[in-house]
Parts: structure tokens; sequence; C-alpha cells
């Protein structure tokens, strides 16, 4: 079976960079087996500017769902930045399969990936992808959803609140 591979080592949106201090235009976009390993047919996407919501930015996620969920691409995805958090989730649909991605710092955020592993697990989701990208220090977490926009929607803003602590009022960068 075939994996979306959204994000390979750092190369990653602008928006995500700008965080880190480096910049870019562009994600890598490509498949990989359910190994992890790349299927050699990966391509860079564009990325557009992201919107920035300066506050209540959990009140726009439900919209960009379903944009996601209705769009007739074979691949797209939503990705959300809480700036003021320094986290990254994506949210995507490959063929018409919905999916969630996490990046963890696996070595120096432990208790994230475990908690992570917990929430995911109590949703009884199944993983998509779990791999070590770049130099092994960052853990790539893939899990498939259902295509319903409330359920993708609220497992979103439970994430970042449980997992990232952060609020509905917070300011969120959206790029879809």
């Amino acid at each position: 079976m075939k994996y979306p591979k959204i994000l390979v080592g750092l190369r990653l949106p602008k928006f995500v960079l700008g965080l880190l201090g480096m910049q870019t235009r562009k994600i890598w976009v490509g498949t990989v087996s359910e190994n992890g390993k790349d299927l050699g047919n990966g391509h860079w996407v564009d990325i557009p500017k992201p919107k920035r919501f300066s506050a209540n930015g959990f009140a726009h996620i439900e919209s960009y769902v379903s944009r996601l969920l209705q769009s007739p691409a074979n691949f797209t995805s939503l990705s959300i930045v809480a700036p003021n958090h320094r986290i990254f989730v994506n949210v995507w649909r490959r063929d018409g399969v919905p999916g969630f991605s996490l990046l963890i710092q696996g070595r120096s955020e432990p208790e994230r990936e475990r908690a992570v592993r917990q929430f995911f697990g109590e949703s009884k989701l199944s993983t998509a992808q779990d791999y070590l990208a770049g130099d092994g220090t960052t853990r790539c977490l893939d899990y498939y959803l259902p295509p319903d926009v409330q359920f993708i929607s609220r497992l979103t803003k439970d994430v970042l609140q449980q997992i990232y602590q952060v609020h509905e009022q917070d300011a969120l960068d959206i790029a879809y």
C-alpha cells in the first residue's frame, strides 16, 4: 500500500521554517511504503501563503477541513501552525482517504510522543505511518481519519488543546 509523505526532513513550509529562522516557499510531496521507504515519485509543490488568524484560530478550522474534504484534487493538505506554541500539524486527503500528521522532536520530546500515541490509541485510529525523518531525531506520525468534517475538526482542536496546550482564542496560521 502507498502512503502520502508530506514532509521530508526539514523541507517544511516557509511559515513553519520561519519559526525556526529558516525560509522556503515549497514543500516536498511524495509517496512512501508502509515502512517509510521513499518510492521516488516526490516533487516540489508551491505552498500558498498561510492565512493568519491573530485571535480565535479554532473558529476557522472547520471551514478549512470542509474545503479539504470537498476538494476534487487527488491530494490536498491543510497545514496549521500555532506561532506562539511553535507547533505544526497537517490534515491531508489522498485518494479520498483523510489523515492527520504530526512531527515530534523525538529525543527532546519523549513525553509528547507518548501523549500523542496514547491520544490516538484511545481514539482507535489506524496508524498510516510511523517513522524517523532526517537525521533520526524527528518522529513523523500519520493517522487515518474518517471522512467526517465535524470529527476531523474536533480531533484537530483536541490535539492542539490537549497535546500542545493551544487555546481556542490563540492565533493560528492556516495554509490550504
